[in-house]
């Protein structure tokens, strides 16, 4: 058994899980989240994991008042054509799985709402959702949408005595630290009802065109094969019917892997996928280390005279720093557009709202540490400074 082992497998209960990796993620000052965790592996289940040392509780107050999905920069509510692409064809998905119109649904974990938006526009009035964040909340009721406030954990309870033809957890799985409440979902769905769980697919980690250790962050703590999907199902009772692939396509024009389960009541038609996910992940992380140990480049290089401003405090600053690739010590500020970050520290340096963050220092470059389409924030400083000259630098991978 690993040392100090956290976390057992969250689906077999086994306590002797390989190690795979140690990540460093420093977090902002206000994160219940931890700053680092061992990236560990189930091999009964074809499951990776992150042994983190924090409780359900410390991400559920995470998701509740820190988590970015009800600002400006979430996804989840369409605010961006990729986005409303994405939902639009998750939405197309579910439709399959859907008696008729008058048919109940369940989103869990819905953010602001974009898929119920989607599935009322096609004439689903029976669609309601539940998502922790007051924000998203507040923001989908906004667009008279049915919205409760409240743990994915609580929905077996809250909605108990009801019946849903369909249960959604959309890219929600991989977020949660605890999956023991998840079979209960089941007690929930109406005969022939059908629960529907997307999550990032492993086999598809890539480091071209991502950064090394791309796909593990703070957040994304579960990675899931279709066979331990096929477990989690097992545990609720239901059986899989497909394992359909669900890549996105992101705002950039890269691609995201993902795939979905989708799980009945009934016998198993014998849909059990073999185990492949370890030895994928355990190729993308030798890729990963590999490519780490070469220096990352910022381009152009810094001016060091000049102050530095560090544009974004998200997961891909937090590898970052991680990695040591940020000149910390030159950083007067973090930028970052999610008023829930504004106010914080980041690494011991004040994060803003990079509108406040330019105008304190109008002689400061600018390091974008944006993982998707990063040369977007140029055109978003022009529009916060029109005019105004900024030396412009991108993290930049060796060729």
């Amino acid at each position: 058994m690993p040392p100090d082992l956290h976390r057992p497998c969250p689906l077999c209960g086994n306590r002797d899980p390989d190690v795979l990796a140690q990540l460093s993620l420093p977090q902002p000052s206000h994160s219940p989240l931890p700053s680092g965790y061992r990236l560990v592996a189930c091999t009964a289940c074809d499951f990776v994991y992150a042994d983190t040392p924090a409780s359900q509780a410390d991400y559920d107050r995470y998701y509740q008042q820190l988590a970015k999905y009800g600002g400006p920069t979430g996804t989840g509510a369409g605010q961006d054509a990729a986005d409303q692409l994405r939902l639009e064809h998750l939405a197309d998905r579910l439709v399959d799985a859907l008696p008729g119109k008058d048919a109940a649904i369940l989103d869990i974990g819905c953010g602001a709402g974009g898929l119920l938006q989607v599935l009322g526009a096609r004439g689903y009035a029976r669609a309601e959702g539940l998502d922790p964040d007051p924000a998203a909340v507040a923001l989908a009721r906004s667009h008279g949408l049915t919205i409760n406030a409240g743990l994915a954990s609580e929905s077996p309870t809250r909605y108990a005595g009801r019946q849903f033809d369909l249960i959604v957890l959309s890219h929600v799985a991989e977020h949660l630290r605890d999956l023991d409440w998840l079979p209960r979902l089941a007690t929930l769905l109406a005969p022939g009802g059908r629960l529907y769980i997307e999550v990032p697919d492993p086999r598809g980690y890539r480091c071209d065109p991502r950064p090394p250790y791309y796909y593990f962050d703070s957040e994304h703590i579960n990675h899931f094969s279709p066979l331990a999907l096929g477990r989690l199902f097992a545990m609720a009772g239901l059986a899989p019917k497909a394992f359909p692939d669900c890549t996105l396509s992101l705002s950039d024009g890269t691609r995201y892997p993902a795939f979905a389960g989708i799980a009945a009541a009934g016998p198993d038609n014998g849909l059990a996928p073999s185990p492949c996910v370890i030895t994928c992940l355990q190729r993308y992380l030798k890729d990963c280390a590999e490519r780490a140990r070469e220096a990352i480049r910022i381009q152009p290089p810094l001016d060091e005279n000049a102050p530095l401003l560090v544009w974004g405090a998200g997961s891909w600053a937090q590898r970052l720093l991680g990695q040591n690739a940020i000149p910390l010590a030159r950083v007067c500020a973090f930028l970052d557009g999610a008023p829930n970050k504004q106010g914080q520290t980041f690494a011991g340096k004040p994060v803003v709202a990079p509108a406040e963050g330019l105008y304190r220092h109008p002689k400061a470059q600018v390091l974008v540490c944006v993982a998707v389409n990063p040369h977007q924030i140029e055109a978003e400083i022009q529009r916060i400074e029109p005019g105004h000259p900024r030396s412009l630098h991108f993290i930049t991978e060796p060729t």
